[in-house]
């Protein structure tokens, strides 16, 4: 991060920010989840009139490297004080139903949202239904522990089986679903894209909608390009 010499005038204002700040609804559903997020649009027409009325300037521009898109964030203080954040990039993939300029202007729009969240600190991804960290096994006791683990994945998967049978999802499409979504988690881990935006680029790629993921053939090839995509990550073509 580059910043002047003093943020002592910005850092002041950004404190303001947040404790002005309220709440941002959640407006945008995550499918592969079933929790809820808060768009770009919803973020900014909270955050930006009390930057404004605190004398920041918020300003984001577009970056490309390496086959990777994203923005980078500049903010400003009427005191001339600034704070210059590095790029935050997400590795681009072809979709069916995107052109490239589409896919891009999607992929900056989800990057600036990520980058602007963490600075001002906002929350903008509900808590999945309340879930609790699994216990760790330690020392002597890592039966009881691993009693634990499995408790709670019965827990996990028993809420998942719920939300399921609310869409209609079929038991065979829903169980594929589920272990697609436990490696999207590891791409959102390892190239900071979002979960929920992972989930629409690779439906899209796939050219399915989500009711057509209620078939297991379906459910089969989204998983397996899931999967491939993770390889590549990997480097396990």
């Amino acid at each position: 991060m580059d910043r002047s010499e003093s943020i002592k005038e910005i850092t002041a204002a950004i404190a303001k920010v947040q404790g002005e700040l309220k709440p941002i609804a959640k407006d945008r559903d995550n499918p592969i989840s079933h929790s809820k997020y808060a768009n770009l649009d919803s973020i900014n027409q909270e955050l930006l009139p009390l930057t404004s009325k605190n004398g920041l300037a918020v300003m984001q521009y577009p970056v490309t490297k390496d086959n990777k898109i994203g923005c980078g964030t500049i903010v400003t203080h009427t005191s001339g004080e600034y704070l210059h954040f590095e790029p935050y990039l997400i590795t681009v993939a072809e979709n069916k139903r995107m052109s490239v300029a589409q896919e891009g202007g999607a992929t900056i729009t989800y990057a600036k949202r990520y980058q602007i969240s963490a600075i001002f600190g906002i929350v903008t991804d509900e808590d999945q239904d309340g879930a609790q960290p699994e216990p760790q096994p330690t020392g002597n006791n890592s039966g009881n522990s691993q009693g634990y683990q499995k408790q709670g994945q019965s827990n996990k998967a028993r809420n998942q089986s719920n939300n399921h049978s609310k869409s209609g999802i079929s038991t065979g499409a829903s169980g594929i679903l589920n272990n697609a979504s436990k490696i999207i988690q590891k791409i959102s881990s390892k190239t900071g894209e979002i979960e929920p935006d992972i989930y629409q680029r690779i439906k899209g790629q796939v050219g399915f909608d989500d009711s057509e993921l209620n078939e297991v053939s379906n459910a089969a090839k989204f998983f397996n390009e899931v999967q491939n995509q993770w390889r590549a990550l990997e480097g396990n073509k």
